[in-house]
């Protein structure tokens, strides 16, 4: 399981995840701003949820792409 899961990170897509990750991060913070900015419990409650779970994708493409990046510099030694 190790040994595909490696193979598949060696195919990975490094920069276009890295550019979407930073992408959904700065909508995730536009999100927030606009939630505070309105300022009423209701948005503020939506936007920092949908702006979450942005958050997190982000951060997951994140990680993948460092996880990928040493798979193939492990993979070039």
């Amino acid at each position: 399981m190790t040994r595909r899961f490696l193979k598949l990170l060696r195919h990975w897509p490094i920069d276009r995840a890295l550019i979407i990750a930073c992408w959904l991060g700065l909508v995730a913070l536009a999100i927030m701003v606009a939630g505070v900015v309105l300022a009423t419990p209701l948005p503020v409650v939506a936007s920092m949820s949908i702006a979450q779970g942005l958050g997190v994708l982000a951060c997951l493409l994140y990680g993948l792409s460092i996880a990928a990046d040493v798979a193939v510099k492990r993979a070039e030694k």
